[in-house]
């Protein structure tokens, strides 16, 4: 009987330091684009990149620690 074990996580800090960065930068022109009262296409898009770098991040973390444990 073959069990399946669950992949290990990536926890690079390479691409921990890319999402990171991809966050920073997509909630500054989040930002910008709120403030510079640009079209809701642009806000959109770059909230939606921010949540989706966030989500990546905390299901990362919360991946890590399910294994530490």
């Amino acid at each position: 009987m073959t069990t399946s074990h669950p992949k290990a996580p990536d926890t690079s800090p390479t691409r921990t330091a890319a999402l990171w960065t991809l966050a920073a930068v997509a909630a500054t022109a989040n930002l910008v684009t709120s403030l510079a009262h640009a079209g809701l296409a642009a806000n959109l898009t770059t909230g939606l990149i921010t949540l989706a770098a966030l989500t990546t991040l905390g299901a990362r973390h919360q991946r890590g620690r399910r294994e530490r444990v």
